[in-house]
């Protein structure tokens, strides 16, 4: 499958959970997941040419995972998932199976943070320190892709 038609249908996935919760929940702030949804598929439309656009699309994501988090707590891992499957492809990760095999370890652990959340009864907190680990994750390697490239120069 080419990498554009695996982000069409991560985003396709997530696009038609958030919409379908959101129809669901009848959450009095309904309007603000689909606006953020729009926004994310915004912003991934419109810098999919860009070299770093996995950092540009963690960003956008970010306030999408937590205003659906805040709905539910499995919503907010599902558009976890989503976005980080979208990054994962936006970085080439998931070309090959070593990149299938983390991305497949990170939902596993973001889902047993979920269930310690569940436990804990506490939701926000913990999935803000989720995406911000991840973010700095996701952070770490632009940098260390950027070094890459810049000691050993890029191909056209």
């Amino acid at each position: 499958m080419r990498l554009e038609q695996l982000n069409y249908l991560f985003f396709g996935v997530l696009a038609a959970g958030v919409i379908g919760v959101t129809a669901w929940s009848g959450s009095p702030v309904w309007y603000l997941n689909l606006i953020l949804l729009c926004l994310f598929g915004g912003i991934s439309y419109a810098i999919r040419s860009w070299h770093d656009r996995a950092f540009y699309l963690v960003c956008a994501g970010e306030p999408l995972i937590v205003a659906c988090g805040a709905i539910n707590l499995w919503v907010g891992v599902f558009v976890v998932w989503m976005v980080a499957g979208i990054v994962c492809n936006a970085m080439c990760m998931l070309e090959f199976s070593g990149g299938i095999k983390l991305f497949v370890l990170f939902c596993g652990i973001a889902a047993i943070v979920a269930i310690l959340i569940q436990v804990s009864n506490h939701v926000l907190l913990p999935l803000l320190i989720l995406a911000a680990g991840t973010g700095a994750i996701l952070a770490v390697q632009v940098i260390r892709d950027h070094q890459f490239i810049k000691q050993f120069g890029a191909s056209p």
